[in-house]
Formats: structure tokens, C-alpha cells, sequence
């Protein structure tokens, strides 16, 4: 509700900055003699990033252009929360019902009884309710013996801001798309991918597009060649069973892949998951390897309020003691929260402010019912990584000015941290730290370790095609042109 009622006003505060010709004429005149000025490194940057900022805000456009550029940020800032309300409430409502337990073969019995709660938490007690995750595929994919359900989980979760009902998005997003393009015009630019790439390490369309095409038949082909394979199990499966074969379906894929997986390198997720509990990870995994790496300390802290009770508070330490940063980690979903996983700095470091860094990653892992434990997939644990990353990109941040902290750097960048953290979760020693079985304390052996580290490769044609598509797609939608219609052309 917070979002929708100042989403606009925000946005009309940000033109009041950017589009006020007293305050750009002050920066382009230390932008314009920012050499003579004898500046640091730091303040260079700072009168550089502002100057553009600024001109990419609009800031030399004619009073009709900046009143056309107002009028279009009013609009996406409304749009933007709506779009956020939509996906939200659509995961909610999209959730899977399932009648009996029977159905839901595959599954381990925690997960059995979280979907059970979750259903009688919405008043249908004897049912199941398998919740969606703000991903394409969702995870029990992988365990659902029955088909007729993996097809149903897939299709609402693919359905979802399409259904054409009160949440649907089509519309909308069309609409953000073309107001995109229409700004990108009146800035200069032919498209609003034009726009964005000049911000960025690629700079041009051609520089993407010819990556993509670089990229996309390797990854193609072996989403075909692991394709075939997963058809050939599903034909030994139905010829021992003595029942017909079927195709390969796209709610098959991750079904059909541990299978394939367990068959490769003689292990599947079930095997790893006792091994991988949640706070387990996080403590003798993720902060262990900072440890090793840089020396931190973390101490777990009780007394600072939060904002929902499964908030977990860090205080993180440098070597010498001194404390670095306060993390938070906020790792289950909950119907309120929005979907994926992200790293928010909810304090910047900055010289100027004399502030420390106070930091916090946010992840979707599916609550299990009271009592049970939170054991993880392989996929939740590299993401936890992943995040910390960001974590870490924004604790270790030393500059000055808060504009410049953490993650504020260039977006193609801010990656780069948070994908070398990634190495770290099968990182021999590192995984020996923590994977260890939630109710023994045993190490996972090492016959497994070994499986796990061998199977690195397994299926990444498909998830190369999976990313690679997403991008392809995304980039078509942003090279369209503003027509000065309310429909933009390809």
C-alpha cells in the first residue's frame, strides 16, 4: 500500500531534482571545469556520474519535453506498483490444491506437512497446497512422481500474469514497454536497449546480439543432446512398465533430469538435501569461507528489533575485531513477500555520513512446518552464496560518498562478486565445513562429495538455454521503437 500511495510522489521528487535547470547548471559547470579543480579520485567520479545521471535524466530537454519526461515517470512509477501488487498476489493465488497425499508422491514427509499447513492455514484442512516460487520452474518439479500434477504445477506457474484475471500484466507490461521506448526517443535514443547499453560495459545492441548469437547454438545443442537422453530414460521407464512412451514435456524436464542425474553419477537431490540444512550452511558455510577468505567474524545478536521474527542478525567482525557491518538474512517466503532472491543495503557505508554498512540478503526457501527441519536443494545453497556475494560487495565497500557504496556501481559489474562467491559452495574444504547430516552431525561421505563435484556440468545445457532465452527475449522486447503511437515497432 506504501508503494502505491508515494510510488508517484517519489517519482515527482526525482524529476524536481533532475529536471531543475538552476541545479544542472551547477553541476555542468564543475562537470565542465572538473579537471582544473584539482578533485580526487573519488569527487572526479562523483561530479562525472551525477553529470550523467542528470543528462539522462532529462535535464536538457525543452520545458515540453521535460513535462512529456514527468508525465511518462508518473505513469511507470504507478505501473511499476502495480506490476509488483500483481506478481505478488498471483503467486499467492496461483498456489497448486491437491486432494490427497497420495498425489504428491516424491515428495519427503516435511514437505508433506508444509503443504498440509499451508492448506489449512487458507481453511482446507485434509488438502495440500503447494506454493509457487517467483521462478519458470519450481522445485518440486524434480520430486513429483505424478505427472498430471508436475503438468499442473508447470502450467500455473508459466499461466501466471497471463491468466486474464484481476492480476494479469499483459497489458501492462506492453504499456511500460512502449513508455520505455517513448523516453528513450526523447533522450536521444533509438530504443530504450540503445539507452540502457550506453550505461553499460557493452555499449551497443550489436555487442549483445552478437554475444547472444555466440552463445546461443552451443547452448541450444546441448539442450537438445540432454533432451534425447531424457527422452531415451522415459522410454526404458514405460518399456519396463510395459506402457506406452510419451514426449518429453516441459514439466518432465527436471523430473527426468534427476533421474538421469542418479543413474550419471549415482546420486539425486534427496541424497544431498539431509546433508544441507539451512543454518548449517549458512554458519559453517557461507560466513566460514568469508572467514578463510578475509578473515570475518560473525556473532549472532538477539537484542536489535526486526521486521518479521525469522530475521536472522548478524554483527560481522574484521580480523582485528573491529566491527565491519550488521548482515540480516531473511531466508524464507512468506504470501507477503515478493518473490526471488536479492541483497538489499538498508544503511550505506559512507566516509561522508561516518556510517557502517548495514546489509541484508533475502531469499524464497519454502518454510517447512513447525519443528521440521529447513533442509536445502543444491540450487537454494548456491544461491545462498550468490547472495552473499552482494553481501559482501556491499560490506567491504570504502568510499566517501554514499552515492558510490556497495553495489552502486555499474549494473553489468555488480555480478562479479556474487558469481565468484558462487565457487565457494563446492569448494572442497569448504562444503567438508558444512555438509553434514542434520541429524547425525556425520560429514557427508566422501564417495558423494565427490559425485556432487563431478556432476558440476550436468544440465547446463539447459540452464545456459534457460538464461540465454530470457535475454534474447528481453533484449527483442527493448529494440523496439517509439512510432508516436501508443504501440512501438520492432
Amino acid at each position: 500500500k506504501l508503494q502505491a500511495d508515494y510510488a508517484t510522489r517519489l517519482a515527482a521528487h526525482r524529476d524536481a531534482i533532475q529536471l531543475n535547470p538552476k541545479l544542472f547548471a551547477r553541476i555542468e559547470a564543475l562537470y565542465q571545469r572538473r579537471a582544473a579543480l584539482g578533485l580526487g579520485a573519488q569527487e572526479q567520479r562523483l561530479i562525472e556520474r551525477q553529470y550523467q545521471q542528470f543528462l539522462r535524466a532529462g535535464a536538457k530537454l525543452d520545458e515540453d519535453g521535460k513535462a512529456r519526461m514527468k508525465a511518462i515517470n508518473a505513469e511507470m512509477a504507478q505501473l511499476g506498483a502495480r506490476f509488483n501488487q500483481n506478481v505478488l498476489a498471483e503467486v499467492n493465488d496461483s498456489a497448486v490444491v491437491v486432494d490427497s497425499v497420495e498425489e504428491l508422491k516424491g515428495l519427503d514427509e516435511e514437505q508433506i506437512s508444509a503443504a498440509a499447513a499451508a492448506a489449512k492455514a487458507r481453511g482446507l484442512d485434509g488438502k495440500y497446497l503447494i506454493a509457487l516460487l517467483n521462478t519458470t520452474g519450481q522445485p518440486v518439479l524434480a520430486q513429483l512422481e505424478n505427472r498430471a500434477l508436475r503438468q499442473r504445477v508447470y502450467e500455473a506457474s508459466v499461466a501466471r500474469g497471463s491468466r486474464g484475471n484481476a492480476f494479469d500484466n499483459t497489458a501492462l507490461v506492453s504499456r511500460v514497454v512502449t513508455l520505455r521506448a517513448e523516453r528513450a526517443r526523447l533522450l536521444g535514443f533509438a530504443t530504450h536497449a540503445d539507452f540502457v547499453l550506453k550505461d553499460e560495459t557493452a555499449k551497443t545492441q550489436q555487442a549483445v546480439n552478437g554475444m547472444l548469437r555466440q552463445l546461443a547454438p552451443s547452448a541450444v545443442g546441448a539442450a537438445r543432446r540432454e533432451g534425447a537422453e531424457l527422452q531415451a530414460v522415459i522410454d526404458r521407464e514405460q518399456a519396463a512398465r510395459h506402457q506406452p512412451s510419451f514426449k518429453l514435456a516441459a514439466w518432465d524436464w527436471s523430473f527426468y533430469s534427476e533421474k538421469l542425474r542418479a543413474e550419471k553419477y549415482g546420486f539425486d537431490e534427496s541424497q544431498l538435501k539431509p546433508y544441507l540444512e539451512m543454518r548449517n550452511v549458512l554458519e559453517n558455510g557461507v560466513f566460514y569461507a568469508a572467514g578463510q577468505l578475509y578473515g570475518l567474524k560473525f556473532k549472532e545478536r538477539r537484542d536489535l528489533p526486526v521486521y518479521h521474527p525469522d530475521v536472522l542478525v548478524y554483527d560481522v567482525f574484521n580480523a582485528d575485531g573491529s566491527q565491519l557491518a550488521i548482515f540480516l538474512a531473511d531466508l524464507y517466503a512468506r504470501p507477503s513477500k515478493r518473490g526471488g532472491a536479492w541483497m538489499n543495503a538498508y544503511v550505506d557505508q559512507s566516509g561522508l555520513m561516518n556510517q557502517k554498512p548495514v546489509v541484508a540478503n533475502h531469499l524464497n526457501i519454502p518454510k517447512p512446518a513447525d519443528g521440521k527441519p529447513t533442509l536445502l536443494t543444491w540450487d537454494e545453497v548456491t544461491t545462498l552464496f550468490h547472495e552473499f556475494g552482494h553481501a559482501l560487495h556491499g560490506m567491504f565497500s570504502n568510499v566517501k560518498y554514499p552515492s558510490m557504496a556497495g553495489t552502486k556501481v555499474p549494473r553489468d559489474f555488480v555480478e562479479y562478486p556474487s558469481q565468484v562467491n558462487e565457487m565457494w559452495a563446492d569448494w572442497p574444504s569448504v562444503l567438508a565445513n558444512y555438509a553434514k547430516h542434520y541429524k547425525t552431525g556425520e560429514p557427508m561421505p566422501r564417495a558423494l562429495l565427490d559425485k556432487v563435484l563431478a556432476a558440476k556440468q550436468f544440465n547446463q545445457g539447459f540452464a545456459s538455454t534457460e538464461y540465454l532465452s530470457a535475454a534474447s527475449l528481453d533484449q527483442r522486447w527493448h529494440s523496439c521503437r517509439w512510432t508516436g503511437s501508443r504501440r512501438p515497432t520492432a
